[in-house]
């Protein structure tokens, strides 16, 4: 029998912090005058879409804040 190692548990923010992180990322890019491939790329490349970080749900989604992005 193997000895289990406890998984480490997934960050999780407070109930009204998932709150602020209502919009898909067509949505976000809509509100941002962009392209939603562009959100996508930037985010990929560099962990971030000038700044704005992405809550990643546990289906693979993400979910944003609405900000409006000044670059």
């Amino acid at each position: 029998m193997q000895a289990t190692r406890p998984t480490p548990e997934a960050p999780t923010l407070p109930a009204a912090a998932h709150a602020d992180f209502t919009l898909t990322t067509a949505e976000f890019a809509a509100l941002n005058k962009i392209k939603p491939t562009s959100v996508r790329v930037r985010l990929s490349t560099t962990g971030h879409y000038f700044g704005v970080r992405p809550l990643r749900c546990a289906n693979r989604r993400l979910l944003w804040p609405a900000v409006v992005v000044k670059a």
